[in-house]
């Protein structure tokens, strides 16, 4: 194994992921801290910090040891999207045989009144629940499971789907069968008022979105209901366990 350095390795692909990059070059540190990211699109969200060393490309876990051992990183932080889950696992199985310390990023969820929120465990759940009624709806649960509403019934009609605007994302929307005309590449977070308007412009009645916390925008997503919109939410895969932004960096400060 490689002699222990002193670099960090951030997987991002939040927006805590930017803001930790923010505090990295505030303090000096970013010199010694890899970000990696699964898109050319996480790529582009960290430009705007000055000397962030980006990696690309999405790896597994047998990639990631591989790293691991060779980078002899000291420190892991992830902070991949919590419905992540199985970069979460790998990442941190990864660090556990490389015995390289390892700090989830967690992402604080938000309070909401869920009697008024339909709660479903997975996508599938949620494209069973629209295939039996007729209404229209707005998917903003991002396009990596974008294929579980391919057999909803009148999607091209129906279905209208907000995603990041990357070529990839676009891609998955049309080979799940989604109108041009009903996809939105756009980057969020989404004022009240956006997702009001945006529900209006395309019919929608109902929306499916996911527990993405403030950062992603949820508390706006969520008051739709109070506008007497349905909301389906997607409940994070599982209770993690972790750390906040401010303890991560609490946590690097005394290292």
């Amino acid at each position: 194994m490689a002699i222990r350095s002193e670099r960090i390795a951030v997987f991002a692909g939040t927006r805590e992921g930017h803001d930790l990059a923010r505090y990295l070059a505030d303090t000096g540190r970013l010199e010694r801290t890899d970000f990696f990211v699964a898109t050319e699109y996480g790529r582009n969200a960290l430009e705007d910090v000055p000397g962030v060393r980006v990696i690309a490309g999405r790896m597994d876990r047998e990639a990631m040891d591989k790293c691991f051992r060779r980078r002899g990183y000291r420190q892991i932080v992830d902070a991949t999207h919590p419905y992540a889950a199985e970069v979460t696992e790998n990442l941190r199985a990864a660090a556990e045989d490389c015995s390289i310390a390892y700090m989830r990023l967690l992402r604080e969820e938000e309070d909401y009144d869920r009697n008024k929120i339909r709660f479903v465990d997975s996508p599938r759940e949620a494209a069973a629940l629209l295939d039996d009624e007729d209404e229209k709806f707005l998917l903003t649960t991002g396009a990596r499971d974008i294929g579980a509403y391919a057999q909803v019934k009148d999607l091209r009609q129906r279905g209208c789907a907000r995603v990041l605007p990357a070529e990839e994302s676009l891609r998955a929307c049309l080979e799940a069968g989604f109108s041009r005309e009903r996809i939105i590449c756009m980057q969020g977070p989404f004022t009240r008022a956006m997702n009001i308007a945006t529900m209006e412009q395309f019919g929608c009645s109902v929306l499916v979105t996911k527990s993405t916390g403030r950062a992603g925008g949820f508390p706006e997503k969520a008051a739709l209901a109070e506008e007497g919109y349905r909301v389906i939410v997607i409940g994070r895969p599982e209770k993690e366990e972790g750390f906040t932004l401010k303890e991560i960096i609490e946590r690097l400060e005394i290292e």
